[in-house]
């Protein structure tokens, strides 16, 4: 039957129809069960549910209580309370408004539920593949598995501007903490909870990839034996994915500490003095005579100047905060930044606050005055390395390990091909028994072959197609061929 275009609604379920009837005895007690309305308003409700979810269904029935502000306005505009207009702005105030505590908990709430659901999900993988009582356990558990992986990829509750700011937020932070970006394992990161996502972002890809595996060894007959998801998983993918208590503790610390630096911005925002109200300043008056000008201004504090301080460039920002370090060596970060011009972020990046941190402990086991203890472009080499080193340090870490991962993969690939060149006939699960590897590993050799075959066919069929298009043009061989070919993005 042809698809119209139009989005069939899915039918409502038994959980729809009892969630329903839950929301009717909560808003409509007195109402018959026998009656039309009843009827008519569950089936509208179990709908709604079905569409929406139940999480949602609930909310706009009030059977559950908002999380959020954004929540609380959805609810009133359920309910009538608030009309459209209202709703929108209410949406786009709470998505501009800065990071605070609120904003935090509902981010680091929802990354904690996803965590949660990773170590149900790794658990229950580990119960499936060690069950010596019930072998055959996968078949009726990787239902349980799957769940879990949907658990994670929920959306977090926030918009996208507001995860951005949450994320920048706490990469600044641990800028300002330790300069270094947060390790756990192979996996590097501005933050510990973006380091968290990875994870579970890369567990998801590999049961997804552990199940066509799987899959294909039950079903193709060129695989010596058959195997499932889960032990697949368990034997070739659980060792290069950090434990889950080990992302929840730095998760935690994480949190832990926006959350001091949140309660610290607000006692310094609520301390720091307010102009008085009723004050009427008089500014004098300029004149400023020229041959062909003449022009009158107003000059008083903060009028005239512009709302945000401009920016220094990196270079020069570098060495202003070496020569404030070297005089004032016990500035905090945000004090160096406002005196030079720059982001706080650039100043706990920098070598220059490296090196004289270094020299602060020195003096301190010493028992000297810092300035004392020279600190010049040596020893900012020395302690924190150039700027290239301290700000793309993680860059040319992974690059170092991709590198690794590119030798041992070209080696592998080298051996591969040497066995199949004296076995041609060979399946993959053979060559990866001789081998020492997967038939993952096998197979992801030959796509990546397939690939290049097929790029290859395809630039000599448009070099062929553009030495035409000249001939019948009347032209020598491959001109015009550059207009002719479309440009790969």
């Amino acid at each position: 039957m042809p698809h119209d275009g139009t989005e069939l609604e899915p039918e409502p379920s038994a959980d729809d129809f009892g969630a329903a009837e839950e929301s009717l005895a909560r808003l409509r007690p007195l109402l018959g069960r026998d009656t039309p309305e009843y009827r008519d308003i569950r089936q509208a409700l179990a709908r709604f549910g079905a569409r929406y979810g139940k999480d949602r269904s609930d909310l706009r029935n009030g059977v559950r209580l908002p999380k959020n502000s954004e929540e609380q306005a959805a609810a009133d505009l359920f309910q009538g309370r608030m009309t459209e207009e209202q709703f929108r702005e209410v949406v786009k105030a709470d998505a501009e408004r800065p990071v605070d505590i609120a904003l935090l908990d509902v981010f680091c709430g929802a990354c904690e539920a996803q965590l949660r659901a990773y170590g149900r999900m790794i658990q229950t993988i580990i119960e499936i593949a060690t069950d010596q009582r019930e072998p055959d356990a996968w078949r009726r558990r990787e239902a349980e598995v799957g769940r879990h992986v949907e658990e994670m990829r929920k959306e977090l509750p926030l918009r996208r501007e507001q995860l951005e700011k949450v994320f920048l937020f706490l990469a600044e932070l641990q800028a300002r903490r330790s300069g270094d970006p947060v390790r756990c394992m192979n996996y590097l990161a501005g933050s510990a909870h973006l380091v968290a996502y990875q994870v579970m972002d890369r567990a998801v890809k590999l049961w997804g990839s552990s199940k066509k595996t799987a899959h294909r060894s039950q079903t193709d007959l060129r695989y010596a034996y058959a195997t499932s998801a889960s032990k697949l998983f368990y034997e070739s993918c659980l060792r290069a994915l950090p434990s889950p208590s080990d992302l929840g503790a730095l998760m935690e610390l994480e949190r832990a500490q926006a959350r001091k630096a949140l309660r610290d911005q607000a006692r310094a925002a609520e301390s720091a003095p307010s102009a008085p109200a009723n004050v009427n300043i008089q500014a004098p008056t300029v004149k400023i005579t020229t041959p062909s000008l003449q022009v009158t201004a107003e000059t008083a504090s903060g009028i005239g100047k512009s709302s945000s301080k401009v920016r220094v460039k990196r270079d020069v920002a570098e060495e202003q905060i070496l020569q404030h370090l070297k005089s004032r060596p016990y500035d905090t970060a945000k004090e160096v930044a406002a005196a030079v011009g720059c982001s706080v972020g650039l100043v706990a990046n920098s070598p220059a606050w490296r090196a004289n941190q270094c020299r602060l402990k020195t003096a301190e086991k010493e028992g000297r005055d810092p300035k004392a203890v020279e600190i010049d472009l040596g020893t900012v080499t020395k302690a924190g390395g150039s700027h290239r080193a301290q700000m793309h340090a993680f860059r040319e870490a992974q690059g170092a390990q991709d590198a690794e991962i590119d030798a041992r993969e070209k080696e592998l690939f080298r051996q591969i091909e040497e066995y199949q060149a004296k076995h041609p006939d060979a399946a993959p699960q053979e060559i990866a028994r001789a081998v020492g590897c997967t038939a993952g590993d096998v197979e992801r050799r030959q796509a990546l072959l397939e690939q290049l075959l097929a790029e290859q066919c395809e630039s000599a069929e448009e070099e062929d197609g553009a030495e035409r298009f000249g001939k019948r043009k009347g032209q020598p061989d491959g001109q015009n061929r550059q207009k002719w070919i479309p440009r790969k993005v």
